[in-house]
């Protein structure tokens, strides 16, 4: 298997730019196309998901309200025998006061006092008994009243109680999918990149793959082709083989893109890196192994397209499908030693 360095370029700008957004779902292209193709399916579950939880809500709340009320009936009961208790203890010491007929004047007085509290206390009782038990069943009747209106709502907007459930997550879910339909150039780049990756991966370990290759000149290159000044370049994969390097450029572009006039040729790119390429290989990698002389080290421009690739042939680039790639790779001698293969890769990782 072909050695490989580095993510591509198209899905790490994907990861940022979906990371910058607060969605971090996504571990691979794979499990995007996954939830774009399954959107609707996913929000049908989450409903559905909902819609088994207020049913088994439903009939827990319906058993629980059935126990609920049993109890505050038992509470009722309790507190109501534990108040008419008070009141006949509190009758009885009021007879017995009335019927005990004192001479002194001291114990008149003293029983006076005490008659006159027990009253009050049966008063209190008598005239407040309802809202005492009231009081102990307070929460309780709290507790059955919502559960008496869940079931209301549940038997008459059943709907509209799942789609409220739901909403927060619907909600976050039809956030991601807005934000990747926004982001289809970058998700097409990283498909159609991932694509050429995984069809270079068949190869020996012989070729060595640089995903996102990038390089800087403190001082810019003068293109005189082109009239520009080079500050950096980034090549989508650049692939090192016995055979030479090869500049790989990725589209996953339809048919009616590649006869649009408003999108730029990839062809001046791949020239602009070659360019550049060649003379940082120049000036930083030596070759001198061979009794000839210092020995060139070929680069060949290639862009791979996906899905469908132009009739015409064009200067300085091959353009091939997916499916040629590896043959067209394949086709070149090797024309370096391990040794030499070594020192370019170290030199460029």
């Amino acid at each position: 298997m072909a050695r490989i360095y580095g993510t591509i370029e198209s899905l790490k700008s994907l990861k940022s730019e979906l990371e910058d957004k607060g969605i971090s779902r996504f571990s691979s292209v794979k499990e995007i196309k996954t939830f774009l193709s399954n959107y609707n399916s996913e929000k049908q579950k989450i409903l559905n998901d909902i819609s088994y939880e207020l049913e088994r809500e439903y009939s827990e709340t319906c058993a629980q309200l059935e126990r609920r009320i049993q109890e505050k009936k038992e509470i009722i009961n309790l507190e109501s025998e534990k108040i008419n208790n008070k009141i006949a203890d509190l009758q009885t010491k009021i007879d017995s006061i009335k019927n005990n007929k004192e001479k002194s004047l001291f114990r008149k007085l003293s029983s006076s006092i005490r008659l006159h509290v027990l009253k009050n206390k049966l008063k209190h009782y008598l005239k407040n008994k309802p809202e005492l038990i009231s009081s102990f069943i307070k929460q309780l009747s709290k507790k059955i009243e919502n559960d008496e209106l869940f079931l209301k709502k549940y038997e008459t907007e059943k709907q509209q109680l799942i789609e409220k459930r739901a909403k927060p997550k619907t909600e976050k879910i039809e956030y991601t999918r807005n934000v990747l339909e926004n982001s289809k150039n970058l998700i097409s780049g990283a498909i159609g990149e991932n694509l050429v990756v995984k069809e270079i991966m068949k190869l020996s370990d012989d070729y060595v793959l640089i995903n996102d290759f990038n390089l800087s000149f403190s001082r810019p290159l003068f293109y005189r082709k082109h009239n520009q000044r080079i500050y950096s370049i980034q090549i989508d994969h650049l692939l090192i083989s016995k055979a030479g390097i090869f500049i790989i450029e990725t589209k996953n572009w339809s048919k009616s893109s590649i006869n649009s006039i408003s999108l730029r040729s990839p062809i001046e790119q791949i020239e602009r890196s070659n360019f550049a390429l060649y003379i940082y290989i120049s000036e930083n990698i030596t070759l001198n192994e061979h009794h000839w002389g210092e020995q060139k080290i070929p680069i060949r421009n290639l862009i791979v397209m996906t899905r469908n690739k132009p009739k015409a042939e064009f200067k300085y680039v091959n353009i091939k499908l997916l499916n040629e790639l590896n043959d067209y790779i394949k086709y070149f001698e090797p024309v370096l030693t391990d040794k030499q293969l070594n020192r370019i890769v170290n030199n460029l990782i």
